[in-house]
Order: C-alpha cells, then sequence, then structure tokens
C-alpha cells in the first residue's frame, strides 16, 4: 500500500480588484443632488489645510460664486475627511469636518445610481435626539451647526409653492445616542450620522384620498462621525441670518398698519410748528362782556374799580321798582286817563299777613 499524495488540479487565484474611492463617490453623489447649483472642481489641492489658513477656499469660493464649500482630503492621520465651510460675506462663517466610516468595499458592494432630475427637492428628515437637543452643551451646539449645514447643502434654491408630483424621494439623516462625555478631542465618543436616500413609491390603499406610501433605498449609503469644527462668532451669525423679503411676503408700508377690522390706519408725522404765529379764531365764551366793560371804572390811582349796585332808600320803600310818584292834579298820573281806583290803605294785620317785598337787585 503506497501512500501517493494526490494531487488536485489548481485554479486560477481569484482577484479582488476593489476600484472605489470613499470621497470622490462622496463629492459625486453631493454634485448630483445639486445640481446645476454646483460647480465641482477635479483640480487636486494637497497644499489646503482649512483649519490652519481657510483663505484658498475663501479665494475658491468667491471665484465660483459659491457660499458653501465641500472640500475632501485623505491622509494617514485623518482619512476620508469632508470639511463643509459655510461663508458670509466673502469671509468664512463655520466649519464642520466628517469622518467617513464606510469603507470602500461597503461602497462598491451598494448600488450607487442616483437616478434623480435636475433640480428635484428632497424631503429632509432628521431622526434621532441629539437634533432635538436645545441645551447650552458643546454637542448640542455641534449638532445644531451640522443640521443648519446640512439643510443650506440639500434644500437648493428657496420657492413659495412645489408641486406634490415633484415629491419624489426623501434624505434621511439619523443620529446615533451617545454614551459617556464627549469632548472635542475625541471623535470616537461622538455619535454617528446617518445619511441614506429613498425613492418615493405610492401604492393604492383602502382609503381612496390617502395612498400607501413605500420607500425604496437608492444609491450609497455613507457614515460618518464629526471630527474638528469651528463654530461662528455670534455677531456675524445674528448678521448672517438677516434676510429680506420673502416672495411671498407682503410689503408693509412705513407708518400704515390694518388693525383687527381691517380698517386701514395711518400715522402722519408733523415738525415742530410756531404757536405764536397761529391766527386763530375767538370764541364768544371768551371774549368780556360789554355790560362789564361799562361797569369797569378808574378811580384816582388810575385802577380799575368796578361800580357797586346801590340802591336807596326810596327804591328800598318801593320794594326795588322804579314808580312813578309824580301825579297830576286831576289824581292820575303822567300820561294816565283818570279813571283810578282807590283801594284805600291796608290795615297793620292785613300787612303783617301779606308776602314782604323783597330787594330786587
Amino acid at each position: 500500500m503506497s501512500l501517493l499524495r494526490e494531487v488536485k488540479p489548481r485554479n486560477a487565484r481569484t482577484a479582488k480588484i476593489v476600484k472605489a474611492h470613499p470621497i470622490r463617490n462622496v463629492l459625486k453623489t453631493i454634485t448630483t443632488l445639486t445640481k446645476p447649483h454646483s460647480v465641482q472642481l477635479t483640480k487636486k489641492n494637497e497644499n489646503i489645510h482649512p483649519f490652519q489658513d481657510p483663505a484658498s477656499l475663501e479665494f475658491l469660493s468667491q471665484k465660483n460664486d459659491c457660499a458653501v464649500s465641500v472640500f475632501a482630503t485623505h491622509s494617514k492621520k485623518r482619512s476620508n475627511n469632508i470639511t463643509i465651510l459655510r461663508l458670509f460675506d466673502g469671509r468664512t462663517l463655520d466649519m464642520t469636518e466628517l469622518l467617513l466610516v464606510t469603507t470602500a468595499e461597503e461602497l462598491q458592494a451598494e448600488d450607487g445610481k442616483m437616478q434623480i432630475g435636475v433640480e428635484m427637492k428632497p424631503m429632509i428628515v432628521f431622526a434621532g435626539s441629539p437634533w432635538d437637543d436645545n441645551s447650552a452643551s458643546e454637542q448640542a451646539s455641534l449638532f445644531r451647526q451640522l443640521k443648519s449645514t446640512f439643510l443650506d447643502v440639500f434644500q437648493g434654491e428657496e420657492i413659495a409653492s412645489i408641486d406634490v408630483a415633484g415629491l419624489q424621494y426623501v434624505l434621511f439623516i439619523a443620529a446615533g445616542e451617545t454614551s459617556g462625555s464627549v469632548t472635542s478631542e475625541d471623535p470616537n465618543q461622538r455619535p454617528v450620522v446617518h445619511l441614506r436616500w429613498y425613492r418615493i413609491r405610492t401604492l393604492r390603499s383602502n382609503t381612496a384620498r390617502v395612498p400607501r406610501v413605500e420607500l425604496d433605498q437608492i444609491g450609497p449609503s455613507f457614515d460618518f462621525r464629526v471630527g474638528r469644527f469651528k463654530t461662528a462668532d455670534p455677531n456675524i451669525m445674528k448678521e448672517a441670518m438677516k434676510h429680506g423679503r420673502r416672495p411671498n411676503e407682503a410689503r408693509n408700508k412705513k407708518n400704515i398698519e390694518t388693525d383687527i377690522m381691517g380698517d386701514k390706519l395711518g400715522r402722519v408725522h408733523l415738525g415742530r410748528q410756531d404757536l405764536n404765529e397761529l391766527q386763530t379764531r375767538k370764541m364768544k365764551g371768551l371774549k368780556r362782556a360789554r355790560d362789564e366793560d361799562d361797569d369797569v371804572e378808574v378811580n384816582g390811582n388810575g385802577v380799575h374799580k368796578e361800580e357797586e349796585d346801590i340802591v336807596s332808600q326810596s327804591d328800598e320803600e318801593d320794594g326795588g321798582i322804579d314808580l312813578d310818584d309824580e301825579l297830576v292834579d286831576d289824581g292820575s298820573s303822567v300820561g294816565g286817563t283818570g279813571d283810578e281806583i282807590d283801594i284805600g290803605d291796608d290795615s297793620a294785620e292785613e300787612a303783617d299777613t301779606m308776602p314782604k317785598r323783597q330787594r330786587i337787585s
């Protein structure tokens, strides 16, 4: 019995050829989603370091009239980095560095075709507790900045309305949970950010007016961790957040407003007027009575003195009434007819019972 080794025929060696550039796929995907409002530069710029000196990126952004720049770098120390830089008034506003976690093999296995029309606006969904954190912590501030950056990159041109048929895909951005303290020196402790694209497919449902919606994943999937970042100055951010009149916003005229009843109210501002030269009509109630002017006399010292009402003794006897005492010889008064009747004098008792005459002034 001989022991002979059976030699099997040698098959051809299988070679695993991976021709994939993760950073290039990321830039290509962003360019596809932002056409025609994006410019892709293919020239290598190995000497650009945004966090040390952003002057080169500021120059390229101003040259191409871009407010947002996406810059990709790769090195042994920091491999597969994506830096998103936002500018305001030609100067750097803030920067965020994303460390790509997805490997080249994972990108190669996925279907990287993005069959999306030009200027198709996505519906952006942010999932995860880090996006809703409104505290003053470092992580909350970082994710608020990152959320604003993603919206500036993918929202495109601002429009007043959109057709429902144009809503064909969803950009899903999810952030995982973190454990322990989060420090700026340790990016591995920060949550992983997942980017996924889905196509919307509507199917018939039991309800006539509301269709059944399903999502089909398209394009590559990217996973990032937030690396270095630079926050914006509060004063510069306040200026950058100002905006003009919206397309659908009504123009408000100065000093004109409408109340709750729909009446239009206006406000008129006048300058300072000289009221000394103002000619006004004198009211009768403010004039001095003529009788008062006649009663005023001037005394020896030149001071006006009002005349007092003096009633003589004879007037008091007549009860303050001016009577004509002169009678003619025939017993009638002057101008009388002579037919007067003598009623006699009142007795003392009758005089006491009768009302007394009062002084009439």
